[in-house]
């Protein structure tokens, strides 16, 4: 399956994820309370690109996709950026570093 098709399937399983979605197709106050008060306070972070969910740690942060809590998504991610031909076989840092520029998800890390 493409990456971007397991992406936007794995949204529609995520009820925090699917939540902010409804709500920036429809911003009003009856999506927004639906919101709990931590994603409230945070919305302005969260966009739509296309069909691709984004999170900017702040206005001067490039706007990276959201995965959500998906096992299998997340490592197909790693292991895409950990084995990736052009890079090479990278470490656990450069693994890290090259997904946070262009993929966010909580607790990325770990």
């Amino acid at each position: 399956m493409p990456l971007r098709q397991q992406i936007t399937d794995a949204y529609e399983e995520d009820a925090f994820y699917a939540a902010i979605i409804r709500y920036l197709h429809n911003p009003t106050a009856d999506t927004l309370a639906k919101l709990t008060r931590p994603t409230r306070d945070a919305i302005t972070r969260y966009d739509l690109d296309g069909d691709l969910l984004t999170y900017a740690i702040d206005t001067f942060d490039t706007p990276r996709v959201v995965i959500p809590a998906d096992d299998d998504l997340r490592a197909r991610l790693v292991h895409e950026y950990h084995d990736a031909p052009a890079g090479g076989h990278l470490g656990r840092e450069k693994t890290f570093a090259a997904l946070s520029r262009d993929f966010f998800w909580p607790r990325m890390y770990k």
